[in-house]
């Protein structure tokens, strides 16, 4: 059973963050919940701070929903708009933002994701270019994205989350290598089977 359907009536971005502030903010979660997963965590915040306004939009900022996740036919909890247009998308609703970057995470490890090898890409640019080819943005920019992305995490230093996340898994690996460090067997292992 599909979750409730409303109109949001409030501002269009009643946030009031910075780009550091609410990379700060997502930086810990983002990095808990790509343990192990392949997917980086500089590539799940550059992604929220450009889809989200920097958190300030408000389905980041009212519905812990900063990747613009929209609430199809698949999506069984509540989803929110902005508009009485019957026509337009219904975005979801997350109780968390920590729910909402871990939906995010997983998604990047199934389907179209998947089959790209998303998560085996080693670097945030061929993680963000193999996101593209599989057809993440579907806008104006879907050719750019990858790039624009990568100049995002450039831009804010984001890959010291990545590398934040490298020794982590280093500590807590039986074999005290982080995912990207694994033999391919390994990864590709975890890759068809997460």
């Amino acid at each position: 059973m599909a979750g409730k359907r409303f109109i949001y009536t409030g501002p269009q971005s009643p946030g009031n963050y910075t780009a550091a502030q609410f990379a700060a903010k997502i930086a810990p979660m983002a990095v808990k919940n790509c343990v192990n997963t392949g997917i980086l965590p500089s590539v799940v915040i550059g992604v929220a701070l450009k889809e989200s306004l920097y958190g300030n939009d408000y389905k980041a900022a009212v519905y812990n929903n900063p990747f613009g996740h929209m609430a199809n036919s698949n999506w069984d909890g509540d989803g929110v708009k902005k508009t009485k247009n019957p026509n337009a998308p219904y975005w979801r609703v997350y109780p968390t933002l920590e729910a909402g970057i871990k939906a995010h995470i997983s998604n990047l490890q199934q389907g179209k994701y998947k089959i790209k090898g998303v998560a085996l890409q080693k670097t945030p640019l061929t993680q963000l270019q193999a996101m593209q080819k599989a057809g993440y943005n579907v806008g104006p920019d879907k050719h750019e994205y990858a790039g624009k992305i990568a100049g995002i995490i450039r831009s804010r230093g984001l890959e010291k989350y990545d590398q934040d996340l490298f020794a982590y898994e280093r500590q807590i690996n039986n074999n005290s290598l982080a995912f990207h460090e694994q033999d391919g067997i390994t990864k590709t292992l975890h890759n068809i089977f997460a």
